[in-house]
């Protein structure tokens, strides 16, 4: 059986997403991959990065401007390699050390029924994952560092892609648990294994209320967690090592070579539309979203703030899709999840300061498994210091910008 659902996003007639196929069919190659994809086959064993708290070593990359050097006009640029005191590599903001020398929290975040929403938390994240869970409905992992949050969820479970996120930014994996299959394979990455099983926070690592607390029994979208209680919870483990680590540069010069671009609307899949609007007195990117399946999109808000999500920066992450064959619902004749292959190189649409930059992401040995964000001749992209919104899709993902 086909993982698909009736195409239709915004009138308008354009390619497929992403292709899902069922748990007992063949895995789907897209046709279209982009200069510099490699596709790899389900399961394929790649590389992981160190089981550390030390960023593993990372060979000097060619840069328009060195890292930490201020730009022609004085405005210092922060990473992608090193990061000064008190200078968050998840945001490029300057803030109190004892806030980010401690370890990020990545918590699984629900999208899915639309009765989930309004989420806690999201807003004050310093990084937002959105990715493809299955039958294209979409799921957050959702960074916090420097922020904190009373509430957050309503958290779910993981999915593959997580033993590549968690990892890359250095974070605990907050969950309320996962299939069997997926479970497996988070157990099986250094990340989270050994000694290291403490960073795997869920339900089914034996963790209850508090950090986790579920509002109302038995109902799945039910689970949540404070930012505080998760950090109580693994305080002895965790310490106040400076663990955090991205692969971004930032900069509050705006880069040249931008094209001025004031709305992005992105396809994860027929069911799962977004919009990203700029608003050009705040600075910022307003969050939009399918009300309901009218595809209507309305603003998404906060629930713990009780105002409209917003970013500082957008990237949108074309990344290679996988079947990975392992059941995570049982609904229209089951649907399997998705290895999303978040590793060597691919393209990127990037946004900030109400202009687009046409470039690509790279994670590899080169950058010691973190995420860098590049133009095409492999310079770092820089962002602008404050949050990041990413969206992981398909490599034939249909956007639109205007």
């Amino acid at each position: 059986m086909l993982c698909s659902m009736r195409w239709r996003w915004w009138g308008l007639a354009v390619g497929v997403a992403t292709v899902l196929a069922a748990c007992g069919g063949p895995a789907v190659t897209p046709t279209l991959a982009p200069v510099g994809i490699t596709v790899f086959a389900p399961g394929t064993t790649v590389p992981q990065a160190q089981a550390t708290d030390t960023p593993a070593p990372v060979e000097a990359a060619t840069a328009t401007l060195a890292p930490d050097e201020p730009t022609p006009t004085g405005v210092p640029v922060y990473g992608p390699d090193n990061f000064p005191p008190g200078i968050n590599p998840l945001t490029g903001e300057q803030v109190d050390p004892a806030l980010i020398n401690r370890m990020p929290i990545a918590a699984k975040i629900s999208n899915f029924p639309y009765g989930v929403r309004p989420q806690s938390g999201l807003s004050l994240a310093d990084i937002v994952v959105e990715h493809l869970a299955e039958a294209g409905v979409t799921r957050f992992t959702a960074i916090f560092l420097q922020n904190d949050s009373p509430e957050v969820g309503s958290i779910r479970s993981a999915r593959f892609i997580d033993t590549e996120v968690a990892p890359m930014f250095g974070a605990m994996l907050v969950t309320s648990g996962s299939s069997l299959g997926t479970m497996a394979h988070l157990r099986q990455n250094a990340w989270f294994s050994g000694e290291n099983a403490w960073r795997l926070v869920s339900e089914e690592s034996r963790y209850v209320c508090p950090p986790l607390c579920r509002k109302t029994p038995d109902d799945a979208n039910t689970l949540f967690a404070s930012t505080e209680a998760l950090r109580a919870a693994t305080a002895a483990q965790a310490g106040s090592t400076h663990v955090a680590q991205s692969g971004f540069a930032f900069t509050e010069s705006v880069p040249p070579g931008g094209t001025a671009v004031n709305e992005v609307l992105i396809n994860f899949s027929p069911a799962a539309h977004v919009a990203w609007r700029y608003n050009a007195q705040a600075g910022t990117y307003g969050r939009w979203q399918d009300k309901d399946p009218s595809l209507e999109l309305i603003a998404h808000t906060d629930a713990v703030t009780n105002k409209p999500i917003t970013a500082v920066n957008v990237a949108i992450l074309f990344v290679n899709h996988q079947n990975n064959f392992v059941p995570e619902d049982f609904r229209d004749g089951g649907n399997c999840g998705l290895e999303i292959q978040l590793w060597t190189i691919g393209p990127a649409k990037i946004f900030r300061d109400g202009q687009f930059y046409d470039g690509r992401w790279r994670r590899d040995g080169s950058t010691g498994w973190r995420l860098r964000l590049e133009d095409q001749a492999g310079n770092s992209i820089p962002l602008t210091p404050g949050n990041t919104w990413l969206g992981v899709v398909g490599l034939t993902a249909a956007y639109q910008m205007f």
